[in-house]
């Protein structure tokens, strides 16, 4: 078990990385529209993959663990449906480009970027079997080759002056690449082999029961993509890529809290059985220390944000500082956010949950258009906050109890201070942030928030110590 979810927190983490230094070299080399072209491609492809699933794979996962006999039926049910689905998305991608006012562009990389979903569906059906068969190694492997692929052969693209239209290309044929080597993998790990039940699933009763899976995957790929598929219509590659400059770098750090709270999620869910006391106090630790973090790089990004982003992607971005600034005061509420989902997931209160997303969903396709078409990327900006703001409060309100972390004075009066110093000392950017670093935790041990056995109790809850 420890052996399967380190492989796939590895492959997870190896993409967000490969992803960021990605971007990072895309926006230094192809300026604001072309990462804007860029990024609007891959959240369109992110969306239609979730689609092409159809929540199928959450679902078989866990039937074809009970059912290892059944293997092969499911898989061709699975392999058909989806590449049937993936050539249906592809044509809706097409016709988006002609309806969509996106420009000739965006166009072109929606019907190319669909290319690659049929190739796709082939590869999420076999990472099915494997997943399915507790094999994450394999899905590990491919993954960590795949991503570190696409890293390369961009970068030699980018080398020879290629634009975003020739990055997308590189997309479909590492998508293809992927294809061939699950398959190969499939075949060479004999899954499949052996006695097999001839099983006839019903399609329309297995869509049936995926629809759950699916609003849930489609809710989380929202909650990270529509703000660049708003843009694409409303703002257009330029105000994409600026407003994406500074996305990516908060982008990474929700990564790391939905992270943060899955690993915890295994401990909650045995603590939640077996002692009502470290629930709660694993939860309010938790907290504790996801906010001492975030608080104190929201702060010190607020004031030093134009230069890092024009020290880490180029002085044009610069530009992008009023965003970043925006943008970093959703990356504490979203500790919150998804701190409500896992406890909510947690005590079986799945519809509640779902209305977290939903209300953050709309509160985001009602404020976006309007404050972009207004103030440009630093009112998408400004948006995504807000809407992360109704979706934390949302959360919140449903848990109907009392959160720990959020009145502590000395919390808030450190990370007032860590943002002055940053934005207002007179020195370089660089020691303005040191500064304001070293008097943020100065004021968190003056005043206890941050106290001397706060590492040590949470080491002992999480290796369950007190219950032996």
């Amino acid at each position: 078990m420890l052996f399967n979810t380190a492989a796939l927190a590895s492959a997870s983490l190896w993409r967000i990385v490969i992803s960021f230094v990605l971007q990072v070299l895309i926006a230094r080399q192809l300026g604001v529209a072309g990462l804007g072209q860029y990024t609007i491609a891959l959240a369109y492809l992110n969306v239609s993959q979730v689609v092409v699933e159809l929540g199928l794979p959450t679902l078989l996962v866990r039937e074809l663990a009970q059912q290892p006999a059944q293997r092969l039926s499911y898989f061709r049910w699975l392999l058909a449906i989806q590449l049937l689905n993936s050539l249906v998305v592809w044509a809706v991608l097409i016709g988006l480009g002609t309806w969509l006012s996106v420009g000739p562009s965006t166009a072109t990389s929606l019907w190319l970027v669909g290319a690659s979903l049929p190739f796709y569906a082939v590869t999420a059906a076999a990472q099915t079997l494997f997943q399915a068969s507790e094999r994450m190694e394999l899905v590990m492997g491919v993954e960590i080759a795949i991503n570190t692929l696409i890293l390369a052969a961009s970068i030699g693209v980018l080398w020879a002056g290629g634009d975003a239209l020739a990055l997308i290309a590189v997309i479909i044929g590492t998508q293809a690449a992927s294809a061939l080597a699950c398959s190969w993998l499939l075949a060479r790990s004999q899954l499949l082999a052996g006695s097999q039940e001839a099983a006839g699933p019903n399609p329309i009763l297995l869509l049936r029961q995926t629809l759950p899976f699916l609003g849930l995957a489609l809710a989380e790929v929202l909650l990270q993509r529509l703000d660049i598929l708003l843009l694409s219509v409303v703002a257009g590659p330029a105000v994409t890529g600026l407003y994406s400059a500074a996305y990516n770098v908060v982008r990474v750090a929700m990564k790391l809290i939905q992270s943060f709270w899955r690993a915890l999620y295994p401990t909650l869910s045995r603590l939640q059985h077996r002692s009502a006391e470290q629930y709660e106090r694993l939860q309010a630790l938790g907290l504790r220390f996801g906010l001492l973090v975030l608080l104190l790089a929201a702060a010190v990004g607020f004031g030093v944000a134009a230069e890092l982003l024009g020290w880490m992607l180029g002085a044009e971005y610069a530009a992008a500082g009023p965003v970043l600034r925006s943008l970093l005061w959703a990356i504490p509420l979203f500790l919150f956010e998804v701190y409500a989902l896992t406890v909510l997931m947690i005590e079986r209160q799945l519809r509640a949950s779902l209305w977290i997303s939903v209300f953050h969903i709309g509160a985001l396709l009602a404020l976006l258009p309007p404050l972009a078409l207004l103030w440009g990327a630093a009112g998408a900006g400004i948006a995504v906050s807000l809407a992360g703001a109704v979706g934390t409060t949302t959360g919140l309100l449903l848990l109907r109890r009392p959160v720990a972390g959020i009145g502590q004075p000395g919390l808030w009066l450190a990370a007032g201070v860590a943002g002055t110093l940053a934005a207002l000392a007179p020195f370089d950017w660089r020691l303005n942030a040191l500064l304001a670093v070293c008097a943020y935790l100065a004021l968190c041990w003056g005043t206890g928030v941050l106290a001397p056995n706060d590492l040590q109790t949470l080491r002992r809850l999480l290796s369950n110590r007190e219950q032996r």
